[in-house]
């Protein structure tokens, strides 16, 4: 970010255009807000950045253009971006005045994508669109959005995977990660994201790679007690409709889990190994994520800890 804003700066940038993927684009949210607000990379933690994130737009904030060349993310539409400091920790800022004016998908520019990237944008894009989709925040809009991109991501990510030169797939694939990206600015997501985070500053590892053992671990223990918005979903993409809302959020899970083995992300980590003590404080700093609260399953502390360690078992 400092880096980025510095040449910003020494360019006299009037205009931001973001080309590139999600994390690009994330970077780009961060330069702007600086650029605009006249803060230093610093400030955004601080009271003076976090007022001007948190104000409404005004008239003379510079245009801000995002162009995806990814389908992932869907930081192009969504209000947040993840920025790793130097300390390795991932950290969430969220703006609707640091969000794209305006914005260009062009699946055209997907289709150099390798195959890697590929499935890992467009996993993740699916647990955008399902965690805004069973959490309980309220907004019959995110909620409609998130169900829309989410029988659109799950559809078309064994397509573009199996036919990565069809420029409709990449196409699909890509309004798919923009509308699960509208979805989470307008409802968030629920506790795989919530827990991904902390869990990402301690692996180097792809954002896939630590969300697919979480989705597995995560999404049963919740469908446990609260089946109904996974069964839901079940039934709306056509994947189950027994009656039985267990038996159908299983499927709907059952579905997520082979779309992850296609994409050739492993739902068990390798080699996680995690302390009690260290279990703990990831847990602490998952419970900071605006997204926790709103899991369907609520979670306490303790329970966060047990299933991290679960996942490192």
């Amino acid at each position: 970010v400092r880096a980025a804003l510095r040449s910003a700066r020494e360019l006299g940038c009037a205009t931001i255009l973001a080309v590139g993927g999600g994390s690009a684009i994330d970077v780009a949210k961060a330069v702007y807000a600086c650029l605009a607000g006249g803060l230093d990379a610093e400030d955004l933690q601080e009271p003076s950045g976090q007022a001007w994130l948190a104000a409404a737009a005004h008239a003379a904030d510079p245009l801000f253009i995002a162009v995806p060349t990814t389908s992932g993310t869907g930081s192009e539409s969504s209000s947040a971006a993840l920025i790793q400091g130097d300390d390795g920790r991932k950290r969430l800022i969220r703006s609707n005045r640091a969000r794209p004016s305006l914005v260009a998908l062009q699946p055209d520019l997907t289709l150099s994508l390798p195959p890697r990237p590929t499935a890992q944008g467009g996993f993740d894009a699916v647990l955008h669109a399902l965690g805004a989709w069973i959490n309980t925040d309220p907004s019959p809009v995110g909620k409609a959005m998130a169900l829309q991109a989410l029988r659109l991501c799950m559809r078309t990510l064994p397509d573009v995977l199996r036919a990565p030169d069809s420029l409709r797939a990449r196409a699909d694939m890509q309004m798919g990660a923009y509308m699960a990206g509208l979805a989470i600015g307008m409802s968030k997501v629920d506790a795989v994201h919530a827990m991904c985070t902390p869990l990402e500053s301690r692996v180097h590892m792809a954002h896939a790679e630590v969300l697919g053992p979480i989705f597995s671990v995560v999404a049963r223990h919740t469908a446990q007690t609260a089946a109904a918005p996974y069964a839901a979903a079940a039934r709306a993409l056509g994947i189950a409709a027994t009656g039985n809302d267990h038996q159908d959020a299983t499927a709907l899970i059952e579905a997520v889990e082979s779309l992850a083995r296609l994409a050739g992300i492993p739902l068990r980590f390798a080699d996680l190994t995690l302390s009690e003590q260290d279990a703990g404080l990831l847990a602490s700093q998952a419970m900071l994520s605006a997204s926790m609260p709103i899991n369907p399953r609520v979670l306490a502390p303790a329970e966060i800890q047990s299933l991290y360690l679960q996942m490192a078992a």
